[in-house]
This record gives structure tokens, C-alpha cells and sequence, in this order.
């Protein structure tokens, strides 16, 4: 509830964008665009869900400011060109009816980018350095190509400004292209964007005093970065401290990320990682530079949030995976309904490993309906039916309840004395507890539908 959980309910205004609560829709890929580009309707319908339940700021997965060579998938939302400008008008509208606030990345992928995938070209990046293991080998960015790129940069910030988004994200973390000049791990130049502290940072530096001269003073920058990137002779977060002192001036908020591709698990955590468990290194940032910080990393539970906001760790929480799981997160906290809540239980399958791996449109192992939200409750059925669901594992149990839910009487029957299936029995393993959180949820669910009844052997 809001009284309960006071520090998520407050407003917070970062420059002139004012948000009504500290929650935070991260910005995580879903191959949900256009074939060219644009943002899909299917795309606008996804981001609405979680609109409507109540986050307070959404912000729009990476968007390539330059095609094709800094392309991040097949399916990536691109913003190298007005003609993206009409559907991303309308996307802004739509959140706005909601009284969300919307922010949006903007990346290149540098030597992250495949070349199946970017017509067959070589990336680029800051060295000849591959951003991952079997990566393609990349060519090292000239000057005149770093200019142009940093160009790109304050165009495509211009254009989500013309669009209507309240704010806008840099990516630079996470082994994208920035991140790659940022990085000793990756830059190994010897002209003026390599070898010291200051001659890699040079590049973010350009980027933000660009992007910065096409908005003007008004709208909020916000900087990705990983502060820990948590490989050998890689930046730790004491030297990205140092880091910050070189461009830090016109950031206005720091969205506190961790890892590259050589550790993936620390940036796109791992189930067996604690709630909230990076706060420590926004708590770094925040003390240092005295700006809003973002934290996020598991955070499933409202009381650890509020936790981390009090502490005063950071300033938003963002969350990803677990509005993907239940977009409707905020307004079930806020309403008191916190154990209606479908928790995210980290296993990174339709969200990361099969879009990713695969190259498919985002699902979620818990959430049946990513898109649809609970929109299918109001699709009642036409004429009294009878449905037997065989087996009170989580597959037998979604069934159950989501029959129960259209209007069938339902009947569930398990031979055994439990309900939860395999997940409940593999939840007692100490790293895979979170697996728990899911029949948990369903047992909670089927046990306030009237016309669900469930035999068990006892």
C-alpha cells in the first residue's frame, strides 16, 4: 500500500521531468519492431500494459542511431531518421495518457553487432578487440568516423525530444560502443581515445556535450553505464568513479548497471542473486556526484525496494524482467495487493536466452500473456462449461486458474498431497528458491476462485 510503502509513492523531479513514483521500467529488448525500424503497434500495446500498471518511468529498449552498422538485432527499433518520428509520437501519447514518464536509449552496437546481421559488414569499435567470445573481429573506428558517430548521437537525442519522450538514455555500458572506449578490456588505442582515464572517456564526453548542445538545457540525460564490469582488467567501480569525473557534468541522472558480455550473469543477474543486491555500487554513485541514480538487480519484493529508498541507495528502482512477469507490479503494491503479485524468478529463458540465442519476440516462462495483460478475464464464457484440469503442477494450475477465471467451474485434481509440481520440488534447492515465488503465486490465485475446486491425495 502507499502508506506502507511510503519512499516508492513519492514523486521525484529530475531537471523539468517530474515522476510520480520511483519505479522504473528498465529497457530491455523484445524484437517486437518493424522489419525497417519502427516501432510495431504490438510494441506500443506491451510498453501500454505497463503503463497502465502504474509505472512511473518507461524506458524505451535501445534504439540504433546508425544503420546498419550500429545495429543491435534484426528487429531493433531505429532512430537515425525522421520518418521513425510519426509512431514514436504516438507511443509517447499513449504512455503520457497514463501519467507515465518516458525515456528512451540510445545505442550503437559497435563490435557487439553481428555481421549476419548488418549486411555483412565488419563492425567497428573503439579496437580490433571482439566484444564476446566467437565474436567477429572489429575494425578500430577512425577519427573522422568517431566524429560522425558522436554527430548521430545529438540527432537521434534531438529526434526523441521531437517526439515527445521526457527524457533520454545513453547507453553506455553493457559491451556496446561507448562502452568499448570505456573499457580497457576492449580499447587498446594509442591516439587521443585511448590509454589514459581521460583519453577514454573522451568519446562518452563528445557524445553528452552533443546530445546535450541538440536538446538544449531542459530535458534530463540519462547515462547507462556498468559500474563494475566484473571481468579481469576490466573497470572496477572505483575506477569508474574516476571515470565520471570526466563527464558527469550535464548527466542528470546515473541508471547504475553492472557487467559486460564476459559477465553476463552480473548484468542480466542470475536467479541464485539476492533482491537488490547491487544498490551498493548506485549508493557510490549517488554519494559521490550528489545526482538521481537508478539500481536495480532482482528486485521482486516492494519491502526491498522501499528498503533501498530509504537507505537511500538510490533513487528510482528499476525493474525489467519483473514487469515483464506482472506489468501490473506497481498498482497491485500500491492498492495492498502486493501477493497478487506474478514475481520475475530470474530464470532468463523467453526474455534473454531465446531472444537473444534465437532471435525470438520476448516471453516470459511465468507471464502467458506478455502483451494481453489480464485483458483475457473480460473474454467470459457464453454458456455454463466444465473444465478438469489432470495435474496441480504450475502448467496444471495456470490452466485451472486462467478457466476459473473466464467463468468455467473447474475442477483441478493432483495425486499428490501437494501442489507446484516440479518447480515447488526444485525451489528447495538453496540457489533456486526463487523458482518458489511461482506455484506460490498460482497456489494464492486459485485459492480466491470460487469455482475452481481442487482434489489432492491426503
Amino acid at each position: 500500500m502507499k502508506d506502507k510503502y511510503t519512499h516508492i509513492f513519492e514523486p521525484l523531479t529530475v531537471r523539468t521531468m517530474t515522476i510520480k513514483n520511483r519505479i522504473c521500467m528498465m529497457p530491455m529488448g523484445t524484437n517486437y519492431g518493424e522489419q525497417n525500424g519502427e516501432m510495431s503497434f504490438l510494441h506500443i500495446d506491451y510498453y501500454r500494459q505497463r503503463a497502465k500498471g502504474g509505472t512511473g518511468l518507461l524506458i524505451v529498449e535501445n534504439a540504433n542511431v546508425d544503420f546498419p552498422q550500429g545495429s543491435n538485432g534484426t528487429t531493433q527499433l531505429r532512430i537515425d531518421h525522421d520518418n521513425y518520428l510519426p509512431r514514436l509520437y504516438k507511443f509517447c501519447e499513449d504512455m503520457h495518457r497514463y501519467g507515465t514518464k518516458v525515456s528512451i536509449q540510445i545505442n550503437h552496437a559497435g563490435a557487439s553487432a553481428m555481421s549476419s546481421r548488418i549486411g555483412g559488414l565488419q563492425p567497428v569499435s573503439a579496437s580490433n578487440i571482439a566484444s564476446k567470445t566467437g565474436g567477429a573481429t572489429p575494425r578500430p573506428l577512425t577519427k573522422d568516423e568517431i566524429l560522425a558517430i558522436v554527430k548521430k548521437y545529438g540527432e537521434a537525442a534531438k529526434r526523441a525530444q521531437t517526439a515527445g519522450f521526457d527524457a533520454v538514455e545513453i547507453h553506455a555500458g553493457h559491451s556496446y560502443l561507448i562502452s568499448q572506449f570505456l573499457s580497457p578490456v576492449y580499447n587498446d588505442r594509442t591516439d587521443e581515445f585511448g590509454g589514459s582515464i581521460e583519453n577514454r572517456t573522451r568519446f562518452c564526453r563528445m557524445i553528452i556535450d552533443e546530445v546535450r548542445s541538440q536538446i538544449g538545457p531542459h530535458m534530463p540525460i540519462m547515462l547507462r553505464l556498468s559500474a563494475d564490469e566484473f571481468v579481469k582488467g576490466g573497470n572496477t567501480l572505483e575506477d569508474t568513479l574516476e571515470l565520471l569525473s570526466y563527464f558527469q557534468e550535464e548527466v542528470d541522472a546515473f541508471d547504475v548497471s553492472a557487467g559486460l558480455n564476459g559477465s553476463l550473469q552480473f548484468q542480466i543477474d542470475a536467479n541464485y542473486l539476492k533482491d537488490g543486491w547491487r544498490s551498493y555500487m548506485a549508493k557510490a554513485v549517488r554519494e559521490k556526484y550528489n545526482k538521481p541514480c537508478v539500481t536495480m538487480g532482482n528486485i521482486r519484493d516492494p519491502r526491498v525496494a522501499d528498503d533501498i529508498l530509504e537507505r537511500g541507495d538510490a533513487d528510482i528502482i528499476g525493474m525489467g524482467r519483473g514487469l515483464i512477469a506482472d506489468p501490473h507490479w506497481v498498482k497491485k503494491v500500491a492498492t495492498g495487493h502486493e501477493d497478487d503479485i506474478r514475481k520475475c524468478i530470474s530464470c532468463n529463458i523467453g526474455c534473454a536466452g531465446h531472444r537473444i540465442g534465437i532471435n525470438r519476440p520476448i516471453r516470459c516462462t511465468v507471464n502467458p500473456s506478455v502483451n494481453g495483460g489480464e485483458d483475457y478475464k473480460k473474454q467470459k464464457i457464453n454458456k455454463p462449461c466444465n473444465v478438469v484440469v489432470i495435474g496441480g503442477g504450475t502448467a496444471g494450475l495456470e490452466a485451472a486458474c486462467t478457466a476459473a477465471e473466464v467463468g468455467c467451474t473447474t475442477f483441478l485434481i493432483e495425486k499428490k498431497p501437494e501442489l507446484g509440481g516440479l518447480a515447488a520440488l526444485i525451489s528447495k534447492i538453496p540457489d533456486k528458491k526463487r523458482l518458489a515465488d511461482f506455484p506460490n503465486y498460482l497456489i494464492h490465485r486459485a485459492s480466491k476462485l470460487k469455482n475452481l475446486f481442487i482434489f489432492k491425495n491426503t
